[in-house]
């Protein structure tokens, strides 16, 4: 496999293309060197190109800043310059290519034109400026003079208040231009030889708001190329703005895993100029931190919820920012909760960071590692921190995704049946009315439950999904056929042809995949418990039981997405309508009950509600009449 080295950079506009600045970096010995640019991005890819061998240079930016209609590249070596061209009439891009080739040739044509900016007396008067400043400062000879003023703020402040301060912007400019040309050669970068053949094309992409998904993907495919390569990338995005820059970044920091390609960012470049300073700084920020060790903890948290390394990653830049201790906090709260198996603390985790990102959203950080982290979790948790609440179909297929089958388990068994009802795909009630109804038939199963049991009670939205209904089905054969049997009376309830229990509603409108999906909701209950209940004895080995209990585990697998999909689609189905699906709320219903209590039929006691159970009364299972009390009404 072929490896390629590719620098993806930006393009922007140089108003001023006589503003030569310049820049200080650190070679591979760590030793300080300086190159000039007109614009940031310039001094960036010089750098690079002076010790890293790039094979091709993907330059971004605006379709009107380049002349060319192709995206097609050229050699660095087949671009011609040549000294008193019009660089007012290049577009932005061919001026950046044609300062580009002067570095390759070792010539700067722009800095010659500063030279002419001040006449020969002023040149002399300006020289014995700089030179009396050398000597109040006991400075060293004209050729370390600018590294000393660059490396020392205190000294390049005084250099400003002493020298610049009252001369003209073109004034200022020659000074600088002095002190630069007089500097060792050691000092400033030069090319290497190998890059004079890289390929440089321009990619025009709309940068007037946040990144395009198509855009990103042009990006992505121009850079990565086909499979056949391994890329090494250096990037620098500054000049695109922070969120589009970043975006970018994260993008490439996870093609590794997620998209197959052989991806490895190299370096992560940053260039800067305060107006004021003399010079500028080009960093690597790979250098500066362990770039790798963020990387490696994005996907640990991504993929299985552990944010340990990513807090020692950050707990290493020393920097406190509000918005990353928040981050932190919900990033702790799913850790915790994917390794205890509390939904409800992975819930809270992504619903902190939901609304981290629904805040930053038209901002961005000033750090670039919180927006890199930011940009990875919105990347691959996508429509799950989307939308005004937190969506328990988007959490199940996360959950999928993730390979988190014990907290899908608990998940599809404790947040799922409310969600089906609150969503209508099958619900009890319409209207005050339907409740009175469906509260009154739960209190009498309810005290003709064991009371062991009555806890199921304690979530309405549970125990009507799960249980409601199901003593009128035949529980003397197999579980399937149990489920099947009950998946088939809760959608007959729909259409009043189960006697004996309330009426069911539904917006599905779609029997077909109502019974499918609660059939599989069913099933999944059966094989979790024979997954969770299996018992594996040793001499019960050589009988099978313990690939039985694998195979359980399987269908468990294969049932989980099934029912998703099934969920999914039910959820896309139902359409609401004006009856909005009515709540009976457990705290109200247990006070009912209390006050409602039923007891055994007797002629001195008249009953409101008559009937006949079968249910254990003094310690025996027998066919009683039962009656509700008539205590005062309750006010629901």
């Amino acid at each position: 496999m072929d490896r390629r080295s590719v620098f993806l950079t930006t393009v922007n506009e140089c108003k001023n293309r006589l503003d030569i600045k310049y820049f200080i970096s650190r070679d591979v010995n760590s030793d300080p060197v300086f190159t000039t640019g007109i614009s940031v991005a310039e001094a960036g890819i010089k750098t690079v190109l002076s010790d890293t061998r790039i094979d091709e240079i993907v330059v971004l930016g605006p379709k009107e800043y380049c002349s060319s209609d192709s995206e097609e590249g050229i050699k660095l070596s087949d671009i011609k310059i040549k000294n008193g061209a019009d660089i007012s009439a290049m577009s932005e891009y061919e001026f950046f290519c044609y300062r580009i080739v002067e570095y390759l040739n070792q010539v700067d044509f722009e800095m010659i034109d500063i030279d002419e900016l001040v006449s020969e007396d002023v040149k002399k008067t300006l020289s014995e400026k700089i030179d009396a400043f050398r000597k109040a400062h006991s400075l060293g000879t004209p050729k370390g003079l600018f590294l000393e003023i660059c490396s020392d703020k205190e000294l390049e402040s005084a250099f400003r208040d002493e020298v610049l301060t009252g001369l003209t912007e073109d004034e200022s400019k020659w000074a600088c231009h002095q002190l630069y040309t007089q500097m060792d050669a050691y000092y400033k970068i030069h090319v290497g030889s190998t890059n004079r053949d890289a390929i440089i094309r321009y990619l025009p992409i709309d940068l007037s708001g946040e990144l395009r998904v198509d855009d990103i993907t042009k990006v992505a495919r121009s850079v990565l190329g086909d499979d056949n390569h391994k890329v090494d990338l250096y990037m620098d995005m500054q000049g695109m703005g922070s969120i589009n820059g970043n975006t970018l970044i994260s993008t490439f920091l996870m093609t590794n895993k997620r998209t197959g390609y052989t991806c490895k960012i190299k370096g992560l470049i940053s260039s800067g100029k305060k107006p004021s300073a003399v010079s500028g700084r080009v960093l690597d920020l790979r250098k500066s931190y362990d770039i790798t060790k963020l990387m490696s903890g994005i996907d640990l948290f991504l993929e299985y919820g552990k944010d340990a390394q990513l807090k020692e990653f950050w707990s290493s830049l020393d920097v406190i920012d509000p918005n990353a201790e928040r981050l932190f906090n919900a990033m702790d709260c799913i850790d915790e909760g994917v390794s205890l198996c509390i939904v409800d603390l992975i819930s809270y985790g992504i619903n902190i960071i939901r609304r981290l990102v629904k805040k930053l959203k038209d901002k961005h950080t000033d750090n670039i590692y919180l927006e890199i982290i930011l940009n990875a979790i919105k990347a691959d948790y996508g429509s799950l921190l989307e939308g005004d609440e937190l969506s328990v179909p988007e959490l199940l297929k996360w959950c999928l995704r993730k390979g988190f089958y014990q907290q899908l388990l608990t998940i599809i068994e404790s947040k799922v049946p409310y969600d089906i009802v609150k969503r209508g795909i099958y619900y009890y009630a319409r209207d005050s009315k339907d409740i009175d109804a469906f509260r009154q038939e739960l209190n009498v199963m309810y005290w003709n439950q064991l009371p062991t049991m009555r806890w199921s009670y304690n979530d309405i939205e549970h125990y009507f999904i799960k249980f409601y209904g199901r003593h009128v089905v035949d529980f003397r054969q197999s579980k399937d056929a149990v489920a099947r049997d009950y998946a088939k009376l809760r959608v007959d309830a729909l259409h009043g042809k189960v006697e004996g229990i309330v009426p069911a509603f539904s917006y599905l409108n779609d029997d077909a995949l109502l019974y499918e999906l609660l059939l599989s909701y069913y099933k999944i209950g059966n094989l979790r418990n024979a997954v969770n209940h299996a018992v594996i004895e040793e001499n019960a080995l050589e009988d099978g039981e313990e690939f039985e209990h694998k195979d359980n585990r399987i269908l468990l697998g294969d049932a989980i997405g099934k029912f998703i999909k099934l969920y999914c689609s039910a959820c896309e189905k139902a359409v609401p309508d004006k009856n909005v699906p009515q709540f009976l709320d457990a705290d109200r219903f247990r006070s009912y009950a209390k006050k409602h209590e039923l007891v055994p039929l007797t002629e001195d006691k008249p009953g409101v509600l008559d009937n006949s159970f079968c249910c254990s009364y003094n310690g025996k299972e027998v066919l009683i009449n039962i009656r509700m009390l008539a205590p005062e009404e309750d006010e629901n």
